[in-house]
């Protein structure tokens, strides 16, 4: 989330469920108006929504996963836009497709690479970029999926300050440029909801080879996930260890593994403060309901970014802690909008402002 933005509305104005037969086959729909200023982009507006699919039963059992469509869109006075749509679809025979297309023309920040940044220091330029990354799974079982994963990315950096930090570093990818890349992806997923998990776990991982485009470099995403219901599905305690590796001198530093933002240690002042080869991060959250749609989080977490593997110093470690409230705005679906609000090492701040739960 950037720096000076001030939401000014984030609330659900219209929803409805389409009954059928049975009420666990509805599909669920909300749409979401956004308002909102920065410094750097002037007023901004737009909108986001979420379409629940529905299908024969809301538990992770016979392959009758929940199926989701996100769309996202935002317009600022400058020209300036994010447009998103982000899929998560099961197939009746248990085939998973999870796709992201996003086209992205809008400010961002400059920080240098590295895990010692200052938050105060930085640099704007506007990046403007498109990119489809998923991956197509295939079930063994209810449990085991495997499948290919797949990410392009087409980028083009603007705006740039003469002779400024950015220049003067000069990272991999100041030019901008394409990348695609291609790989091997596993899955293991007994989680009893997709949007809510109250038990089980989910384990991913994917590793991509980015040999096709303008860069040649290797990536290795693990993503750990374990859900505890501690009573009655109300009182739960969640899990997560990720890391993401990256191989290879060609990566460009806008695809460099980062820390922060709505879902990697909230908390951080910028999503693009760090940022190096490797990463890795584990938080917990616990998440209970308070009264009609409204419910609350705690959450905290640890994680760094560094060169090499080797280079992670636990005295250097980055930790957040945090509270965040929920608002049920599809009960049945178990589905919430979310407002977080983070404090990391140093006295930084974040707030947060999504639809369903950070992992």
């Amino acid at each position: 989330m950037y720096r000076g933005l001030i939401v000014l509305l984030l609330f659900p104005f219209f929803g409805y469920s389409q009954q059928s037969d049975s009420t666990a086959n509805e599909s669920s729909f909300a749409i979401f108006p956004a308002i909102s200023y920065a410094p750097e982009t002037s007023l901004q507006f737009g909108g986001a929504a979420i379409w629940v699919l529905g299908n024969s039963d809301t538990s992770q059992s016979s392959f009758q996963r929940q199926s989701t469509l996100t769309p996202f869109f935002i317009y600022t006075i400058k020209k300036q836009a994010i447009a998103a749509v982000n899929l998560d679809y099961y197939f009746p025979s248990g085939k998973n497709l999870t796709a992201s297309m996003r086209y992205y023309n809008f400010p961002d920040s400059y920080y240098g690479v590295g895990n010692d940044r200052d938050p105060d220091v930085s640099e704007m330029y506007t990046n403007r970029f498109f990119q489809i990354e998923g991956q197509l799974l295939h079930p063994f079982n209810e449990k085991v999926f495997v499948g290919i994963a797949f990410d392009f990315h087409f980028t083009s950096l603007r705006e740039k300050i003469p002779n400024g930090m950015l220049e003067s570093d000069a990272p991999v990818g100041l030019e901008g440029g394409n990348v695609a890349g291609i790989g091997p992806s596993f899955r293991y997923d007994t989680r009893d909801y997709t949007l809510y998990p109250t038990k089980g776990y989910f384990i991913s991982s994917r590793l991509l080879f980015n040999e096709i485009g303008d860069f040649s470099f290797t990536s290795y995403l693990a993503d750990f996930r374990k859900y505890i219901d501690l009573k009655d599905q109300k009182h739960i305690l969640a899990f997560q260890f990720r890391t993401q590796l990256t191989f290879g001198t060609g990566t460009p530093f806008y695809k460099l593994p980062q820390l922060g933002g709505d879902e990697r240690l909230r908390g951080i002042a910028n999503a693009s403060l760090y940022r190096d080869r490797q990463m890795m991060y584990t938080q917990v959250e616990y998440r209970r309901p308070l009264f009609w749609r409204f419910g609350m989080t705690l959450f905290a977490g640890i994680g760094d970014v560094a060169f090499d593997v080797d280079d992670f110093n636990p005295s250097e470690f980055k930790y957040v802690a945090g509270i965040g409230g929920r608002l049920a705005i599809i009960p049945e679906r178990r589905l919430n909008a979310r407002l977080d609000i983070g404090i990391a090492r140093g006295g930084q701040t974040g707030i947060y402002i999504g639809i369903s739960e950070a992992f």
